[in-house]
């Protein structure tokens, strides 16, 4: 459960929130002037969200890498190469020169 909590509350309460937060695995929002500022969670919660946005971020990234692969190999099949007789090391190095010609 989450639970709202303005700031100056959240100072004067900061141990029993704490030992809240541990026990149950709450969530704390805390607000200036009604405005939600932070969020206070478990470690526990805290490390779960941490391996989460890194296996997304992975995910991103490895979709990327695969979109880029397929758009360099739609290229080469425009210029005449047959992909499928490329080895990875053969296009590793047409990439690589093209870096190089082109300053990147």
């Amino acid at each position: 459960m989450d639970y709202i909590i303005g700031i100056t509350n959240a100072r004067n309460n900061i141990k029993e929130i704490v030992d809240t937060i541990s026990d149950k695995d709450e969530t704390y929002i805390v607000t200036r002037d009604s405005v939600p500022e932070a969020v206070i969670i478990s470690y526990k919660k805290y490390i779960e969200n941490k391996k989460l946005l890194n296996q997304m971020s992975e995910l991103i990234y490895e979709k990327s890498v695969k979109k880029s692969r397929l758009q360099f190999k739609e290229w080469l099949m425009q210029k005449g190469y047959d992909t499928d007789k490329l080895s990875e090391e053969e296009i590793s190095d047409m990439i690589k020169n093209l870096q190089i010609n082109n300053g990147i």
